[in-house]
């Protein structure tokens, strides 16, 4: 059998496209889809690349937010109560009231430890007092209280007269609170 030149260009043709479907299939497309996609990978490197230099580039803001941070909690430690229990952190705001009250000659006639409340991280530490004065002593009194380089607040203050007659001296009750880290918190730091 012989084949006529017309029937070899088309089998060559026929071959050719072949071959060119088969390189195109096996070849070219794959190859430029992982050329796609080593694109899009080293597109989405570049931009982690991107992001981290920008978080790089601010630490040294990031640092000085710390230090400003760090600085805070310590003025803060400064104002609560120190002790590593709580029974002890009252005893020393005992003798910081005991303190402010020997300065204005006022005696406590009675000082009882309340229970402690959870207020988030820290606990409220509150002491019944109870003194006999006037009413220019107790302001002092309360003035000092406030000025005090622990933080102390007063939620229940109560003064009467201790005589109707004479209504020179008063009795107050109050109830001092001070505040005080819970065990644990103060292990974490900023």
């Amino acid at each position: 059998m012989k084949i006529s030149k017309r029937d070899k260009k088309i089998l060559t043709v026929g071959a050719l496209a072949v071959v060119l479907i088969f390189v195109v299939t096996y070849v070219i497309v794959p190859f430029t889809e992982s050329e796609m996609d080593i694109r899009e990978q080293t597109q989405q490197k570049e931009m982690v690349l991107q992001k981290y230099e920008k978080i790089m580039n601010q630490r040294d803001e990031v640092e000085k937010e710390l230090d400003q941070l760090r600085g805070k909690q310590n003025k803060l430690k400064k104002r609560l109560l120190k002790g590593s229990t709580p029974s002890l952190a009252a005893a020393e705001m005992q003798k910081v009231l005991e303190k402010i009250s020997k300065k204005h000659e006022l005696e406590l006639k009675s000082v009882k430890v309340k229970d402690e409340e959870e207020k988030g991280e820290f606990l409220a530490i509150p002491l019944e007092v109870r003194l006999i004065t006037d009413l220019n002593r107790t302001r002092k009194f309360l003035a000092d209280l406030e000025k005090n380089a622990k933080c102390l607040v007063i939620p229940k203050l109560k003064i009467s007269v201790k005589n109707q007659r004479d209504p020179k001296e008063v009795i107050v009750t109050l109830v001092v609170t001070g505040f005080f880290i819970k065990k644990g918190v103060e292990k974490k730091e900023v």
